[in-house]
C-alpha cells in the first residue's frame, strides 16, 4: 500500500517542480526593437572618472542639457539597456529542456553579467537566464559548463544611465561598457 502511494507523489512533485522552473512567458514575436530593460541603480554619489555630455532623454532625439567635468558627483536615478540587435546564438549540442537541436539560433538580449540575460528561444521570453552554456565570438570566454551554443552574430547594444544633477535637473549619460 505504501509503496503504491510513493510512485504517484513522487510524479506529481517531479512535474510540480519541473513547471516552476520554467520561468519563460510566452512571445510569439521577438520584441519590438529596441528593446528596453531597467535595472534598479539608486546611487547617492556617483563620481564621473571622465568629461560626460548629459543629455535630455536616451532616445536618438536627445538634446544636450550639459557637459560634467571629470570628478563631478551625482546621484544616479536608473539604469537602462537598450538592446538595437540582439545577438544572435546558434546551438552547437542538443538542449532537450528548451527543444534545441544543433543549428537553431536563440536570441540574447539584455547580458546582466555573470552569464545571465533575458533570451528569446523558440517563441518563449526567459528573462534572467543563465546563458553560461554559451562561447562569446571572442571564443576564448564565455562558456563554463554544458557549451552547447555559440555567439555567431554580435548584437548592438548601448547602456544609460539616468542621474540627477546637482542643480536639480534629470538627465541621463551613456555608460561605457
Amino acid at each position: 500500500m505504501t509503496v503504491s502511494c510513493v510512485l504517484p507523489c513522487l510524479i506529481v512533485i517531479f512535474l510540480v517542480a519541473a513547471i516552476a522552473q520554467d520561468q519563460s512567458a510566452p512571445m510569439p514575436q521577438q520584441p519590438a526593437l529596441p528593446a528596453t530593460a531597467h535595472e534598479n541603480w539608486k546611487v547617492k554619489q556617483f563620481k564621473f572618472s571622465r568629461p560626460t555630455p548629459v543629455y535630455d532623454n536616451w532616445t536618438a532625439e536627445r538634446k544636450k542639457i550639459a557637459d560634467l567635468p571629470r570628478g563631478e558627483v551625482v546621484s544616479g536615478l536608473d539604469k537602462l539597456h537598450v538592446t538595437y540587435d540582439p545577438d544572435v546564438v546558434t546551438i552547437t549540442a542538443p538542449m532537450p529542456a528548451f527543444s534545441l537541436n544543433a543549428g537553431d539560433s536563440i536570441f540574447r538580449y539584455t547580458y546582466y553579467g555573470e552569464g545571465f540575460a533575458d533570451f528569446w528561444i523558440k517563441g518563449r521570453w526567459y528573462p534572467m537566464l543563465d546563458g553560461s552554456f554559451i562561447t562569446e565570438l571572442e571564443g576564448n570566454n564565455g562558456c563554463s559548463k554544458n557549451c552547447s551554443g555559440k555567439v555567431t552574430k554580435a548584437g548592438r547594444f548601448e547602456q544609460w544611465r539616468q542621474i540627477r544633477l546637482l542643480d536639480g535637473r534629470v538627465g541621463w549619460f551613456r555608460a561605457a561598457t
